[in-house]
């Protein structure tokens, strides 16, 4: 029995792009994409967790497993939490739904990273950025890492703030978080249990919850993919970001 569990949150009811992850991209619908790089990980069984019957219907069209969690679950991760109950894994990876491009070598990077060092109670991934418009985008989350790849911070904001403009200083890069997540079982259930925090209130980022009640998150450093789909207009970027990296018309 692989010690390892990987959940897909799949909400059917998403409020900006309904039924996003059902929406057809390049032959399959979203979800598989997501699908298919977790299941290529070989690190043990991969749930989908929907509210929808709808979800678990097409899951099993293309032969995965997805279970019906409560539609009262307020996050993606609370229908993780959900989908682990009764379930013998002690690691459990969260994959988002909507982000089919995310790639099965960064799904290993973060479980390895919550396997290998016992100090991080959570694991998730990050990427350099360079200093260009990206960087003020508010749903582009800046991650502030200390020098052992713990994050220090989360933000939609750019951080950190380049007082002096050094050529040193321009040289260093930005961090992109990357909305995955590894918990150790314990970890997982203290956070889910945890209040709503006030930085987590602000900025609407979940992960200050758990910074501010001390838990250690460590981040894998990982090679930008493609686009995450939250509405119509990202489905069009996705097409034509999946036709430019495979070759396809």
């Amino acid at each position: 029995m692989s010690e390892v569990l990987i959940v897909i949150p799949a909400r059917y009811g998403s409020s900006r792009l309904p039924g996003k992850i059902l929406k057809p991209l390049c032959g399959k619908p979203v979800i598989q994409h997501v699908y298919e790089a977790c299941q290529n990980t070989g690190l043990g069984e991969v749930l989908i967790a929907t509210e929808s019957p709808l979800v678990v219907q097409a899951a099993a069209q293309f032969g995965a497993k997805a279970v019906l969690t409560s539609e009262a679950c307020q996050s993606g991760t609370d229908r993780v939490f959900e989908a682990a109950q009764n379930r013998p894994e002690k690691l459990i990876i969260n994959v988002q739904g909507d982000e089919p491009f995310i790639q099965t070598e960064t799904v290993l990077a973060v479980a390895n990273l919550l396997k290998n060092d016992p100090s991080c109670d959570i694991s998730t991934a990050a990427f350099a950025m360079p200093d260009d418009e990206h960087v003020d985008n508010p749903n582009t989350v800046k991650a502030v890492l200390a020098h052992d790849a713990r994050a220090l911070y989360f933000s939609r904001s750019r951080v950190p703030y380049k007082r002096e403009k050094t050529p040193e200083n321009l040289r260093a890069p930005y961090w992109h978080h990357c909305g995955i997540y590894g918990y150790r079982r314990e970890a997982l259930e203290r956070f889910v249990k945890l209040p709503e925090s006030p930085l987590e209130k602000l900025e609407r980022l979940e992960q200050l919850r758990a910074l501010e009640a001390g838990m250690v998150i460590k981040c894998a450093e990982i090679k930008p993919s493609g686009p995450a789909i939250d509405t119509a207009q990202d489905l069009a970027a996705a097409e034509a970001y999946y036709r430019q990296t495979h070759g396809t018309k």
